[in-house]
């Protein structure tokens, strides 16, 4: 039984040779890999955090995935996400 899913994803784009659009579009290729069925992927830009966590990360690029997937890809994502050096911050909502 495949449940809804929002995911929002913050890019760290310091220094790094990918663009943006590309790291979305390899996010959305991981995300199927894992089972899910990506309905829509939105930019929704660079934006400054209200807080930092690190002095030295004050924005980052934001990207919204709204999917399909089976209850275990959760998990699965955010432990791939974690070793994803692109891949500053991530939070999955069921909808």
């Amino acid at each position: 039984m495949a449940r809804r899913y929002r995911v929002t994803v913050v890019f760290d784009t310091r220094e790094q040779r990918e663009s943006p659009d590309a790291m979305r579009l390899r996010l959305g290729q991981l995300m199927e890999s894992l089972g899910a069925t990506v309905e829509e992927a939105v930019d929704l830009g660079p934006r400054n955090f209200a807080r930092c966590a690190n002095r030295r990360i004050s924005s980052g690029s934001y990207a919204g995935y709204t999917v399909s997937a089976p209850p275990a890809f959760c998990g699965e994502l955010t432990g791939r996400l974690r070793l994803d050096k692109t891949v500053n911050r991530t939070l999955v909502e069921c909808i």
